[in-house]
């Protein structure tokens, strides 16, 4: 007799999470959004073109192609704010290294490098001359 498995019954958290907190409409938004992005690039690059005698989109393909990408821009922005909104008070937390740690720092990273390609230059140069030797 085989012994069910009690956590495949159970959804897992992360699904939990995106159904309570985060509603399907932002995906439904997602997509169009994208949708929209899609077609706007599509027109600007002159793959999917508008016929001439549309009212304003006919005649200024260009215009109405950035208008779309603007568009699904904020859209993208509209519908991914909820997915992002409570990392902001996290970033507020952080503290920032002042001008000198970081000038130190990064001369210490690259000074590393520094040497450590030196060091792997070197490990290079002379193992080449010893298989030189011994397959000459």
């Amino acid at each position: 007799m085989a012994v069910k498995d009690k956590s495949a019954d159970k959804p897992s958290r992360i699904w939990q999470y995106l159904k309570e907190t985060h509603k399907w409409e932002n995906y439904v938004f997602l997509l169009f959004s994208v949708i929209v992005l899609v077609l706007g690039c599509l027109i600007l690059t002159g793959t999917l073109t508008v016929r001439q005698d549309y009212w304003f989109i006919g005649e200024h393909p260009t215009a109405f192609g950035w208008i779309l990408v603007a568009i699904a821009g904020i859209f993208t922005v509209y519908a991914l704010f909820p997915f992002f909104k409570p990392a902001i008070p996290e970033f507020k937390k952080i503290t920032w290294l002042t001008f000198g740690k970081f000038v130190g720092n990064s001369v210490r990273v690259l000074l590393f490098l520094v040497i450590f390609s030196l060091l792997f230059f070197l490990y290079d140069a002379f193992i080449t001359e010893i298989l030189a030797r011994i397959f000459k």
